[in-house]
């Protein structure tokens, strides 16, 4: 597992689920959505939170399968690449 905490670029489906991502100059294609924690509203003893978490199973351009945790703030609306466990 590494862990990041790098801005990347993502390009969504007409759904707004994310369908890729650009991380330090090698793209990725996102297979599917294994985890989803959105973003939540404050409330009575509830702390608000403003990121939208996503487990996401992907593949590099070169083949190479990953689990990787995205996130958005949904404040800013920019995305960040938190962790990848891959089998290299």
């Amino acid at each position: 597992m590494s862990l990041q905490n790098d801005q990347i670029h993502v390009r969504s489906t007409d759904r707004g689920h994310p369908a890729q991502f650009t991380w330090r100059g090698h793209t990725f294609r996102v297979r599917r959505i294994i985890g989803d924690w959105p973003a939540r509203p404050g409330g009575p003893g509830v702390p608000a939170t403003q990121i939208h978490l996503l487990r996401v199973s992907a593949e590099s351009e070169t083949g190479q399968p990953s689990i990787i945790d995205i996130s958005r703030d949904t404040a800013s609306e920019h995305w960040t690449m938190r962790r990848q466990w891959s089998g290299r």
